[in-house]
């Protein structure tokens, strides 16, 4: 089945992935958008003159070395998902499966890594949900999609 061991979560810092593909049955992610994203800088400040063009600015964090280094806000991600009894063998029920895809994404902070972007999300959920699609009682042809917003907390690249 298309799409199994790309992207994985976890919900501790020192738990294990688990394919999300093998943690809810008939979940399979469509795409994650935002792992390579930049927030804008929080800790520049700028001030230009009336009678001048250069710009007075000051970078208010240094490290051991004196150097300046750049704080940015953190970004928030989007997953687009699909549930449907396509992606499984077994015939299940897609709004149960869902429901248990979106409570275990949104009920506490969890770890996301994708094999596509070699990157971990670590992440909460801070908005509400409703899902994009809803097609039930159909079936082999049930599915649910639904598109997820969590904000990051840290992203880091894997080793």
């Amino acid at each position: 089945m298309a799409l199994e061991n790309k992207y994985f979560i976890k919900t501790s810092q020192n738990g294990t992935f688990v394919d999300i593909s093998e943690l809810v049955t008939g979940c399979r992610i469509l795409e994650i958008k935002g792992m390579f994203d930049q927030g804008k800088p929080v800790n520049i400040y700028t001030a230009q003159w009336i009678d001048q063009q250069d710009e007075d600015f000051l970078i208010t964090k240094v490290d051991e070395n004196d150097n300046p280094v750049v704080i940015r806000e953190n970004v928030d991600i989007e997953i687009t998902f699909i549930v449907g009894n396509r992606y499984t063998s077994a015939n299940i029920d897609v709004a149960t499966q869902h429901d248990l895809f979106i409570s275990r994404m949104t009920n506490s902070d969890i770890w996301i890594k994708s094999a596509y972007s070699n990157k971990v999300a670590h992440c909460v959920c801070l908005e509400g949900y409703e899902p994009t699609t809803i097609k039930l009682q159909r079936g082999e042809k049930s599915y649910m999609m639904g598109t997820l917003k969590l904000h990051t907390l840290d992203t880091f690249d894997l080793a």
